[in-house]
Formats: C-alpha cells, sequence, structure tokens
C-alpha cells in the first residue's frame, strides 16, 4: 500500500539495475532548519517497486533523474487551462523505468501547459498513475 511519512522531506532517489528508480531517500523536516555541523541525522532511504512524483510543478523525483543526466524535462508551458486539462491526463505515465509522474510535474517534466485555476485533472492524472502502478505490480 501506499505509505506517507510526515514531517519528512525528499531527498535524493534509490537507483538500481540500469538506473531503474526503485526508491527515494528522505530526510526529517527539522534538520534542513540546523547548522549542517550539528546534523548528524543519517538520510532514510525507502525501497519501493514504484515511485510516483506527484510534487507538482516542481517535478523533484524527475528533477533528481535530470541533475545525473538520466532524462531531460522541459520545464511547465505558460497558461492554457483548455489544453493543459486533458494533456495532463494523457502524459501521465512512467518517464523512466520505475517513476511514474502524475499531476503538475507532468507538466514539467513534458513542457506542458500549466493548468490554472482548474484541479479536476489533477485528481484524474492521480487515479491514472494509481491505475498505471497496479498494471506494473
Amino acid at each position: 500500500g501506499v505509505k506517507f511519512a510526515n514531517m519528512t522531506v525528499f531527498d535524493d532517489i534509490v537507483l538500481r539495475e540500469k538506473n531503474r528508480v526503485s526508491g527515494v531517500v528522505i530526510n526529517w523536516t527539522p534538520i534542513q532548519a540546523l547548522p549542517r555541523e550539528i546534523t548528524c541525522v543519517d538520510p532514510v532511504a525507502i525501497e519501493s517497486k514504484i515511485v510516483i512524483d506527484a510534487t507538482g510543478h516542481d517535478a523533484s523525483v524527475v528533477k533528481k533523474l535530470e541533475e545525473r543526466g538520466l532524462i531531460k524535462t522541459k520545464g511547465f508551458g505558460a497558461m492554457w487551462v483548455e489544453q493543459s486539462e486533458d494533456m495532463i491526463v494523457e502524459f501521465t505515465s512512467e518517464v523512466h523505468p520505475g517513476l511514474i509522474a502524475c499531476g503538475m510535474a507532468v507538466s514539467t517534466t513534458f513542457g506542458l501547459p500549466r493548468m490554472g485555476p482548474t484541479f479536476g485533472a489533477m485528481l484524474v492524472s492521480g487515479e491514472k498513475a494509481g491505475s498505471l502502478v497496479l498494471e506494473r505490480l
């Protein structure tokens, strides 16, 4: 099932054979506020068969792959609600082995128009991402 970890922050990704995304690295949120010299808390790696990037326009998980030269994002486009609603759902997909992007992370990954004040597509995109996970497990 899905696990939510309160008071944590995404730090990095776990990669395995052939650079497949196999989890995430998190740390405790309060650690960010402390000076690095006194933080002796190591991050925690959580392994999983599939990771979903639902981090919004930041596309934080996808961006970690980009930092490593494994994927190239296009950044989100200008607002165009009518186009974005359908495109966000259409492009919700496995963007790299083991990583599914949904919601506005899809916009940033593929350079799609940003959505604006309506959020129906984000919900449907999340539902599609869940279905994609079930297909792959």
